[in-house]
């Protein structure tokens, strides 16, 4: 690495102009927007090259001579210009695309249809793109919902609102996310993947979804890999100015929601030449005032229940009425810098900060069935005797930050590119001064009237009686999640030429260090002076529009009595204790990569293959919490650490055919690996040593600091056909073995006890732990078609398509089933429909988003009736505006037409889960552009 970093110093110390080169940028003379992923040719030397960010592109060791260049660029006629090259000098020429086909509209989704499209053709990979024009095309208020217009993406809904993003079927914590080429911690405090709901979609200029891999791309992607890239300012010349405003409103809570964005960049003249110095900069604000409705069931629906007179039932044993009153605030700020130190060195510095905060209050109904007698019972209804009823208020506020900070450079000259780059990304979640307060009356009549998606509950009116509902906990919590990491990153290139072909050699490697903390403290208690009713803390009755609620809990007078009296409340000391340490740990983990690349093309085909050698170290610390009453030791803490190194060499071969501009066929074959979540690393767990009529029972459920990594070998085939007009027509066949997917296991037969209860026989024993599975094969296939409609009779010659779907399938082996389960988190189908339109004044667009059924859990590895699953979700968006003019657009959204809500369920869409509800969210607004 040493050698790589002083050749780096090496050759940004080097100023001399490469001989006999063309150096340009490919651009719209309407916008000065420059173009990326154009193809320009010079016809009489049989070269070629595509036009990189910011439009800029190179022909080196060009003869002397005057040269024609010809620039095609989706959506507009093909332009040529002509070029004298002398020896001993460089060129430099701006291709100006004016005319489009047909004369058709090129702005708004057109345009941004185009953007993506070119980029995408041109890819050594097989990857989509989607452009920042894209993202207002729709009402997608962050990265998460920009991304499921993408094909074989999907969501990880919260609240309705798009967080996880999956790809290609695959869970989302098996996906890697990069910012401006630095990859993102998450600021959760168990997973790996990054919630992308906490990133506004306005700082963005490009996202790309890579599903096949180089070895110079880090290779944590058994799904596929996100790259996200803010705005540059010279992704356009001279200056742009954007503003947005909009008001929504959700239907659930009918409260209005501010939103405001706007960003500015601008090219200067400095002394190393005209537009060499760049400034962009991007704000977001949006506060959200919303809500949702859920019903679900605790527990599952065992067959093992039974009523006094003996006969045997399916059902629940605890059901949940829950209403959420949600105020989510997301700001978003990004400040990019950029400056051309000469022809051959270009500088940036770009920085990206988000914050998300999310107050929520919940209001909870428990029907705790199993605490009394069933006195009725069958496969549809059930009533109890002498069961409790509990009520709670969750008043939690959390925020999430993000921060990243890369710098670096590029340089070339007519034989070698170098990248370098030095980046700096912390993320973290605080959970301050956050109480849950709970209520409970004894011995009441509950029970349920029929199962479905939203059971129908009831009680006896005395369980609605405030009055005899008292205290039964108060849990205080303050709670700390920080995720850091930095990496250097270096890229050498060696340009080859040869008499019929071309290409370069590639090397480079990457260093990353990361260190992952989660600090838990709470307090519970559970012991008030003067024994407090809810009659004391009444409020006003949820808006709860799936079934009877009863009375409210107001949200002040909670908080007032707490911080008033919490110094007289008597402290469970041992719940306290085991709460705030059995939770705590913290990873270390360094990560070294070098690889080596090579490129050979000639004439239509290139060939992109090479290997990658990763080596991860990593450290853990974290507790055992033993309650011991066997023994009588009580409560025992066990600090735990572990270390681990293992390495990974991955190969990967990506081959591109042209047989023209427009038809391409691509195929790959590579491997990739993902690490599993913090919260299965981590060692240590809660572990119960206790005594039942003579007989010695240990319960663990613990943590793995000893996972292998997830590992994938993939295949890709896939033929694109692009049309001039704007337009795609894509199929493609994906195959992946998935070695080592982490399931839960009981593990009490391979481990030693001995540490945890001595020379102490034990009689029964369960160990819930992380374990590596077996291999899981997923096969799949990905259709895309997208079409901009030219040459129709007016109004219709505004038409736009996009149609997308994949479909895969997938079978995973455990150690507790004697038959195969679908991947967890899988869906077999996922398809985005969007039906588009626009004229010179008018631009609407309507989305259908769909996702079929998908295994969530394995609540009960050893019991497929405990499995759950998330239904099938369509949900319905759109989008209108109207233009004034250039500048000035006003735009109306609609999100969730349907009023599509989420459902999960056990084995069974008979038996609830999950049932939530969201209601619709409509948005106008307007905006300003320069």
């Amino acid at each position: 690495m040493r050698k790589v970093i002083l050749l780096v110093v090496m050759c940004c110390a080097v100023n001399t102009i490469a001989e006999n080169r063309i150096v340009g940028r490919l651009l719209i003379e309407s916008n000065g927007a420059y173009l990326e992923g154009g193809i320009i040719k010079i016809e009489s030397l049989n070269t070629s090259v595509v036009s990189g960010e910011n439009g800029r592109f190179v022909f080196n060791d060009v003869p002397a001579g005057v040269h024609e260049l010809k620039a095609s660029y989706l959506g507009y006629a093909p332009h040529t210009v002509s070029v004298t090259v002398t020896d001993d000098a460089e060129s430099t020429v701006d291709v100006v695309l004016k005319e489009t086909i047909e004369e058709m509209v090129i702005y708004g989704q057109a345009s941004s249809t185009a953007k993506a499209l070119n980029q995408q053709r041109t890819q050594d990979t097989l990857a989509s793109i989607l452009s920042s024009d894209e993202f207002g095309q729709l009402p997608d208020a962050n990265l998460s919902e920009a991304l499921q217009r993408i094909p074989g993406v999907f969501l990880d809904r919260d609240q309705g609102e798009g967080r996880f993003v999956g790809i290609r079927g695959i869970d989302p914590g098996l996906n890697s996310t990069k910012i401006n080429g630095v990859n993102i911690p998450s600021p959760e405090n168990d997973t790996r993947a990054v919630a992308l709901d906490v990133i506004p979609s306005e700082l963005l200029e490009t996202l790309i979804v890579r599903k096949s891999f180089t070895p110079d791309m880090d290779p944590e992607g058994v799904g596929g890999a996100i790259e996200v890239k803010s705005f540059s300012a010279f992704d356009h010349k001279g200056k742009t100015f954007r503003v947005k405003s909009e008001m929504s409103n959700n239907t659930l809570e009918d409260e209005v929601s501010p939103k405001i964005s706007g960003r500015y960049s601008q090219t200067f003249d400095t002394e190393a030449g005209s537009d060499t110095l760049g400034v962009a900069v991007a704000l977001s604000w949006y506060d959200r005032q919303f809500g949702s409705d859920n019903t679900e069931t605790d527990g599952g629906w065992p067959n093992d229940l039974e009523t006094e007179d003996g006969t045997e039932f399916k059902g629940a044993e605890e059901i949940e009425q829950r209403n959420y009153v949600i105020n989510r605030e997301r700001f978003g700020s990004a400040v990019n810098l950029g400056f051309q130190a000469n022809p051959n060195h270009r500088l940036f510095l770009r920085t990206l900060m988000s914050r998300f905060s999310d107050q929520e209050y919940r209001t909870r109904k428990e029907f705790k069935f199993d605490k009394g007698d069933a006195i009725a019972g069958s496969a549809t209804s059930a009533t109890w005797d002498d069961a409790n009823l509990e009520r709670s208020l969750k008043d939690r506020y959390e925020t999430q930050d993000i921060f990243s900070i890369v710098g670096g450079g590029e340089f070339d000259n007519d034989q070698w590119e170098v990248d370098y780059l030095v980046g700096l990304s912390k993320s973290g979640e605080e959970e301050p001064d956050r109480y849950d307060t709970e209520f409970r009356i004894k011995k009441v009549q509950l029970g349920y009237r029929n199962v479905g998606e939203i059971p129908d509950l009831f009680a006896h009116p005395d369980a609605d009686d405030p009055a005899q509902q008292d205290i039964k906990e108060i849990v205080w919590e303050d709670n700390t999640t920080d995720d850091s990491q930095t990496s250097l990153q270096v890229d050498v290139k060696r340009r080859l030429e040869f008499a019929n072909a071309s290409g370069y050699v590639q090397f480079g490697g990457k260093l990353r260090r990361r260190e992952k903390t989660n600090d838990l403290n709470i307090t519970v208690y559970d012991g008030f002076p003067e024994d407090p009713v809810l009659s004391d803390f009444l409020g006003g009755s949820p808006v709860y529009v799936l079934g009877a609620f009863g009375p409210g809990i107001d949200v002040q007078k909670v908080r007032n009595y707490i911080e008033t009296n919490r110094s007289t409340f008597e402290i469970n000391q041992d719940d306290t204790f085991i709460s705030s340490i059995v939770g705590d740990y913290s990873i270390d983990e360094d990560i070294n990569a070098i690889y080596l690349m090579s490129k050979y093309r000639r004439d239509q085909l290139s060939l992109v293959y090479g290997v990658r050698y990763e080596s991860t170290d990593s450290s853990s610390r974290g507790n055992a919490v033993v309650l011991d009453d066997v023994n009588d030791e009580g409560i025992v803490v066990r600090p735990l650490t572990d270390s681990r190194s293992y390495s990974s060499i991955l190969p990967s071969v990506n081959l591109r055919y042209a047989f023209s501009d427009d038809l391409i066929l691509r195929s790959g074959w590579y491997a990739t690996v993902a690490r599993p979540s913090f919260g299965k690393l981590k060692p240590g767990g809660e572990v119960e040593f206790e005594q039942d009529d003579g007989v010695n029972e240990f319960k663990a459920e613990v943590g793995n600091p000893l996972l292998d990594p997830i590992e994938s070998s993939n295949f890709d085939l896939s033929l694109e056909r692009y049309d001039q007009g704007i337009g795609l027509l894509a199929a493609g066949l994906f195959y992946k073995r998935v070695d080592n997917f982490v399931v839960l296991a009981d593990q009490a037969n391979s481990i030693d006890l001995t540490p945890f209860v001595g020379v102490v026989p034990v009689h029964e024993a369960e160990v819930i732990q992380p374990i590596n599975g077996e291999t899981a094969p997923l096969l799949g296939v990905e259709l895309t078609w997208t079409k901009k409609f030219n040459g129709l009779p007016h109004p219709w010659n505004g038409l736009l398509l996009t149609a997308n779907a994949t479909m895969s399938d997938s079978e995973a082996t455990l150690e507790l089933r004697d038959t195969t389960i679908p991947m967890p988190r899988q869906a077999d189908t996922v398809y985005n429909l969007i039906l588009g339109y626009e004229s010179d004044r008018i631009s609407f667009r309507v989305a259908s988003n769909y996702k079929s059924d998908t295994l969530l859990a394995l609540e009960d590895p050893g019991d497929p009736n405990f499995d759950i699953y998330q239904s099938a979700h369509n949900q319905y968006d759109m989008s209108m505006k109207f233009f004034f003019n250039d500048n000035w657009l006003v735009f109306f959204d609609g999100n969730n037409l349907g009023d599509e809500p989420y459902y999960a369920y056990f084995s069974d869409p008979r038996y609830n889960a999950q049932y939530e509800q969201y209601g619709r969210t409509f948005s106008m607004g307007l905006q300003y552009k320069l």
